[in-house]
């Protein structure tokens, strides 16, 4: 039986350059979704770049649109009585066939570059430190370096900003505004640049360390970032906040990433709006907030 998907250029040429334990379940969706097609009346050879008749202008065409998934999805659940785990690969399948189509310069726009999938719900575990935890690391590296304070700054810094590891890498000294208690991440970022806020304590505590004699006499790159000392890999930042929280007495491993949910819990725990979290964090979607921000039990 002809199928319009599996018997395009698209299909084709995903199908020769996929590993094969990755095509099952797409090719079970691709089948779905090409029948879909057929129902609707598709004809003619399958174009994802012009795939929709222009109103405005009789005669061209547009790329495929979101509009298209959401009417196969809707067809599933709707006609199909398909399930929310069906729904769920569904949409990763779908996604993961247009985005290699996509990066392999097979169509010109991704229709499902930030196509939302709601219809499994992945149980997160709060990996977030307590407040007394925070206490006790903040206590633990202020009494082992009184002085620089590098360690104190450092975690300090990751519970206050909820910066990523590469974030917190890249920071340069001149993305950093004391006076106006800001920061611009555009270094390190998945997501489009943003600012994120600094207490004032914690700005006059960067302050302090970029005074400190020993941060002048450091192994300052010419870049000018503000933690050198754990290198630039993502490996030596976490062996610096694993040790840390070891020191301080804490059992279970911690990680840069659970200081970023840290920093979500300790913004929802005083009162920050759920939005603001989301701009500080940087999170392009609300619904990947609400998940580092999980009811505490």
């Amino acid at each position: 039986m002809s199928n319009l998907i599996m018997e395009s250029k698209y299909f084709t040429f995903w199908f020769e350059h996929v590993p094969i334990n990755h095509k099952g379940n797409v090719i079970r969706v691709l089948k779905k979704f090409g029948n879909f097609l057929e129902i609707q009346g598709f004809v003619g050879e399958l174009n994802f770049d012009e795939f929709h008749g222009s109103r405005n202008k009789p005669g061209t065409f547009l790329p495929i649109q979101e509009k298209v998934i959401d009417q196969f999805v809707v067809y599933l659940r709707d006609d199909c009585g398909a399930s929310k785990y069906v729904l769920y690969n569904t949409i990763v399948s779908l996604k993961s066939f247009f985005g290699f189509l996509y990066d392999n310069e097979l169509i010109s726009t991704h229709p499902m570059q930030d196509y939302p999938n709601p219809y499994y719900y992945r149980p997160v575990k709060n990996t977030a430190l307590t407040k007394d935890e925070c206490m006790q690391v903040l206590c633990y590296a202020l009494k082992k370096d009184p002085f620089y304070r590098y360690e104190f700054l450092l975690f300090w810094f990751m519970i206050v900003t909820g910066l990523r590891n590469s974030e917190v890498r890249m920071l340069r000294e001149s993305k950093i505004n004391l006076y106006s208690r800001r920061v611009l991440v555009n270094e390190g970022q998945k997501n489009a640049s943003r600012v994120a806020y600094l207490t004032p304590a914690l700005a006059e505590e960067i302050k302090r360390f970029m005074q400190q004699p020993q941060y002048a006499l450091s192994e300052r790159s010419a870049d000018g970032f503000l933690f050198t000392q754990q290198g630039t890999s993502a490996t030596s930042l976490r062996k610096v906040i694993r040790e840390l929280c070891e020191g301080s007495g804490i059992t279970h491993t911690v990680t840069p990433h659970d200081l970023r949910r840290t920093a979500a819990y300790l913004m929802q725990a005083g009162g920050m709006h759920i939005i603001e979290v989301q701009k500080q964090l940087g999170h392009k979607i609300l619904a990947t907030t609400l998940r580092y921000t999980p009811p505490r039990i």
